[in-house]
C-alpha cells in the first residue's frame, strides 16, 4: 500500500472517528443507536500481483488465490443527532490459498518457474465511517475506513505471518424486520500489501515474497440494533 494512499485515507477517517465519538460519548444527552450482527459470505480475490523475492532481485508475474468462504461478525453505532453519519467495526476472516502453479520470473530475461502451493488465511478488523439512507424500513450505506490485515501463509515446511494495513471500502443495503431485527447484504473491498519472509516455498524455490492482496467480499448477515 503505498504511503501517500494511506494517509489520505487515514486522516480524514481518523477526524470523523474522534468527532463521532465526542458527539455520542461527551455528552449525556445524546442518545446513540447501536446495532450488531453476524455475516457470512464469500471471498473473491483478485490475483496476487507485484510480485517480488524478499531479497528484491526477481519479479514475477501475478499468482492465482482461490475463492473462498467467508465469515464475521459487526458492530456499530449512528448517533441520534446526525442518525445519516455513524462509525462500523467489522471483523471477518476467508481462506483465499495460493494455487499450486507455473509463474514467469523476470530478471532481466523471462522465465517459467513452479510455485508451490499454500494454505493461506487473510483476517480483516476493519473500522469505518459509515453514511445511510436512514429510513424505517430499507436503508442502503457506504462507507470507508482502514483495515488491518492479518495474513498467515503455510507451506509444504514452514509457515509466516504478515499484518498490513490497507483500505477497506463497504456498501450494503440493510432491511429491517422489526424495530430491533434486520437483514443486511453487503460488498467490501480491501487491499494491503504482504511480506513473507520465512516461507521456504516462495516463488521459484525462494526464500520469501512480497506482493499485493486484494479481496472482493460478498457478505450476508443479520444485525440487532438498541436504541
Amino acid at each position: 500500500m503505498q504511503p501517500q494512499l494511506m494517509k489520505g485515507v487515514m486522516a480524514p477517517v481518523v477526524f470523523v472517528l474522534c468527532a463521532l465519538g465526542s458527539l455520542t460519548f461527551g455528552s449525556s444527552t445524546v442518545r446513540a443507536e447501536v446495532y450488531a450482527g453476524g455475516q457470512l459470505g464469500f471471498t473473491i480475490p483478485e490475483a496476487f500481483s507485484n510480485v517480488v523475492n524478499d531479497g528484491g532481485g526477481f519479479r514475477f508475474s501475478n499468482l492465482d488465490l482461490n475463492n473462498a468462504i467467508a465469515y464475521g461478525a459487526k458492530a456499530g453505532f449512528y448517533s441520534e443527532q446526525y442518525k445519516w453519519l455513524g462509525v462500523e467495526t467489522d471483523l471477518y476472516t476467508a481462506t483465499p490459498h495460493l494455487e499450486g502453479q507455473t509463474a514467469t520470473r523476470t530478471d532481466g530475461g523471462s522465465t517459467s518457474v513452479s510455485v508451490p502451493g499454500a494454505l493461506t488465511r487473510v483476517t480483516t478488523w476493519a473500522f469505518s465511517v459509515m453514511a445511510r439512507h436512514p429510513g424505517e424500513k430499507f436503508q442502503p450505506y457506504a462507507g470507508i475506513g482502514i483495515g488491518l490485515n492479518f495474513a498467515k501463509a503455510s507451506g509444504a515446511f514452514s509457515r509466516d505471518t504478515d499484518t498490513s494495513p490497507g483500505v477497506h471500502l463497504v456498501g450494503g443495503l440493510r432491511m429491517f424486520v422489526n424495530k430491533e431485527v434486520a437483514l443486511f447484504t453487503e460488498y467490501k473491498y480491501d487491499r494491503a500489501t504482504f511480506r513473507f519472509r520465512d516461507l521456504d516455498n516462495g516463488p521459484g524455490g525462494g526464500t520469501g515474497f512480497v506482493g499485493d492482496y486484494a479481496g472482493h467480499t460478498l457478505m450476508a448477515g443479520i444485525s440487532f440494533h438498541l436504541f
